[in-house]
């Protein structure tokens, strides 16, 4: 007799839950790196004050000429550092009132009046005619570089006019420094001048100058020209004037020239 199998009793167990299936994590953002600053700028140096001009002193004193008298004659003219010798020369004809009409040189030497002269440029004579000066060479000499401060030879400025030549001598007057703001240089320091301006065209007759017909002295030194028209004519003779004494119609009254 067959055993028969009892039928399994449906389990009443409930199927295992099954385990959620596992998900990749989400990524987080990545961090965004910090954005690099850029470097501060160093602040950049300071431009440094431009440097005031500088200035120094001559000294210009008339030594010479064919209507000086011998009266003391001293300019003192602030001049600026890079000056040349052709400011030089415009700054003592305003310094004295000249009227700058004719050339002009600069020579070395232990006066005015010695022939051992060391001329600027050494290419020019001694004693140079008019049309042998080349007045522009000067703009290329500079002044300071040719002012001796010490030593026998000293700087002479000579102007050549219709009756001589005009030598002034030049010297440093020791004395340097800022130029003053809104001052046009050279500056002739008028506080300082000694003595009246030397007379360019002689005494009283400087309003003169431009007329051909004004009568005009021999300068100092010279005899007139023999060819020069006689301001009092030429009836008048020797031994035959007006007031018949013989002695040429002086008869000493008046002020003598």
């Amino acid at each position: 007799m067959k055993k028969t199998v009892p039928a399994k009793k449906a389990s009443t167990r409930k199927p295992a839950a099954k385990a959620p299936a596992k998900t990749a994590p989400a990524k987080k953002p990545a961090a965004k790196a910090p954005a690099k600053k850029a470097p501060a700028k160093k602040p950049a140096p300071a431009t440094p004050a431009a440097k005031a001009p500088q200035v120094f002193r001559v000294r210009v004193a008339c030594a010479d000429g064919p209507w000086w008298d011998g009266e003391e004659c001293v300019r003192y003219i602030d001049m600026a550092e890079g000056s040349n010798l052709y400011d030089l020369h415009v700054a003592i004809q305003a310094a004295v009132d000249f009227d700058e009409e004719g050339p002009f040189y600069f020579f070395f030497a232990e006066d005015c009046e010695t022939e051992e002269r060391e001329m600027l440029p050494p290419s020019l004579e001694p004693d140079p005619a008019k049309e042998e000066i080349d007045d522009d060479v000067y703009e290329e000499l500079k002044l300071l570089t040719h002012l001796p401060r010490t030593g026998l030879n000293r700087l002479f400025y000579a102007f050549k006019s219709e009756d001589g030549d005009w030598f002034f001598e030049v010297r440093h007057a020791g004395v340097s420094g800022p130029a003053n703001p809104g001052e046009f240089y050279p500056l002739p320091v008028e506080s300082l001048a000694v003595g009246p301006n030397p007379t360019e065209y002689g005494h009283d007759f400087d309003d003169y100058a431009e007329d051909p017909d004004a009568f005009r002295p021999p300068a100092r030194g010279g005899a007139a020209d023999d060819d020069e028209e006689n301001p009092y004519g030429d009836d008048a003779e020797e031994g035959d004037d007006e007031s018949g004494d013989g002695d040429g119609g002086y008869d000493g009254g008046g002020d003598d020239w």
